[in-house]
């Protein structure tokens, strides 16, 4: 999915393993493909920093080890059906400005969350961008 291949991820944990392990292939893929872009934009912007992968309320969850530097991003399926979510904190104004930005492009949930089809081409700059500006969040 990246358009760097010079940017690995790391393995990916055992925790997180088990917590996407029984979702349908095209789920764990899109997950791990999400997850994929979270370290390739973390690799690509020293502000950040080191980056911490743990699990919060039981979703994959990725933010800068330094603090006040950025918020949470959560990645999980949403809801029963095959779709999954960029979660991030509620309080924040990220999903009200990716909206902002970029309308329609893909479905929101809330204030918490922007909704990414399992399947088919997705925005990958679009997504860069909302990642980057959670995990820089505090440093606006």
């Amino acid at each position: 999915m990246a358009d760097n291949p010079s940017v690995a991820a790391p393995a990916v944990p055992a925790a997180v393993e088990a917590a996407i392990a029984d979702y349908p292939d095209v789920v764990r893929d899109r997950i791990l493909d999400l997850r994929g872009l979270v370290w390739e934009v973390s690799a690509s912007e020293p502000a950040i920093g080191p980056v911490i992968e743990t699990l919060t309320w039981g979703q994959p969850s990725y933010l800068p080890a330094t603090p006040r530097t950025g918020t949470t991003v959560r990645i999980d399926r949403i809801g029963p059906g095959t779709d999954v979510a960029l979660f991030t904190h509620c309080q924040t104004s990220l999903v009200d400005e990716f909206r902002a930005a970029h309308g329609d492009l893909l479905a929101h949930d809330g204030t918490r969350a922007i909704v990414v089809p399992a399947v088919g081409s997705i925005p990958l700059e679009e997504l860069r961008e909302h990642i980057r500006s959670a995990l820089l969040y505090h440093r606006r």
